[in-house]
């Protein structure tokens, strides 16, 4: 008695195991049986299984869920490289066609030279951030053995990030345009003749103003660098989301939406000056 109860759990699956090969061997030779008793072995039977069956459907549809949503996550990817492109395909393309409307009242024409042909780049990862909760100086993997200098611009595939602060053998260190010491002139993609200046506002946002205090920019106007000073022209950097009057300053101001998630980076391609 004492060893039976000790072992009766073990026994009772025993006899319920029992039961169902006894139910399967039933089932077997009364297949297609109209009998009582094929009938109830039977539903016996599709009681025991439906839920296994269940939980292999489960198991199964589980499995197609995560395939489906890793082939999504990669074609959302991919769109979002193809997006960004065609955006810069199109600033590309809107610059091209103000140079050569400019370049067609020079005498020196022929003379011109492509920006761009100075230029060569290099991808790298971020490996280390400063203590903020944003990208606002960080640290890349490739230096000054794969041609990154003081000073090289920095961006990924949706706009301008920064520019390269320091520089090792193997490392480069990054300072973002959210630093408020990082200034950029920008040009105001629908109206090129607009022009301003911008930096970081210390809490991980951009503001900047606009050199002409007449200035018609608005509210969801695109802004691009304008090729003065180190940073090439062309690169986008946000959209305008608030413009505001400083009458202290006599100075039209804008709040702008970064094009680059400075919250999270995690490639870089830093644009390098040919020698």
């Amino acid at each position: 008695m004492k060893w039976y109860q000790e072992h009766s759990r073990l026994i009772i699956i025993l006899i319920i195991l029992l039961l169902l090969l006894s139910l399967t061997i039933a089932s077997f030779i009364n297949q297609g049986s109209n009998s009582w008793l094929g009938r109830q072995i039977e539903t016996v039977t599709a009681f025991v299984q439906e839920p296994v069956s269940e939980a292999g459907k489960g198991i199964s549809t589980t499995i197609k869920g995560i395939f489906q949503f890793r082939r999504l996550l990669a074609e959302n990817n991919a769109l979002k490289e193809e997006i960004a492109e065609l955006k810069r395909e199109l600033i590309d393309q809107t610059l091209l066609q103000e140079d050569l409307a400019e370049l067609r009242d020079l005498s020196s024409a022929l003379n011109f030279k492509n920006p761009q042909d100075d230029f060569s780049h290099i991808t790298g990862t971020v490996i280390a951030i400063d203590a903020s909760q944003w990208f606002r100086i960080f640290t890349v993997n490739i230096g000054s053995e794969d041609g990154v200098h003081k000073d090289a611009v920095v961006i990924n595939a949706d706009g301008l990030i920064g520019r390269v602060l320091e520089v090792g053998e193997d490392w480069a260190k990054v300072i973002s345009i959210i630093d408020e010491n990082n200034r950029v002139s920008f040009q105001v993609f629908r109206d090129l003749s607009l022009l301003g200046i911008l930096s970081g506002d210390g809490k991980g946002g951009i503001t900047g103003y606009m050199l002409d205090e007449n200035a018609s920019v608005i509210e969801g106007d695109v802004l691009i660098t304008s090729g003065m000073e180190l940073y090439p022209r062309g690169i986008p950097i946000g959209k305008v989301s608030r413009v505001v009057w400083d009458k202290d300053a006599l100075l039209r101001m804008v709040e702008i939406d970064p094009a680059v998630n400075f919250n999270n980076i995690q490639k870089v391609t830093v644009i390098i000056t040919k020698p």
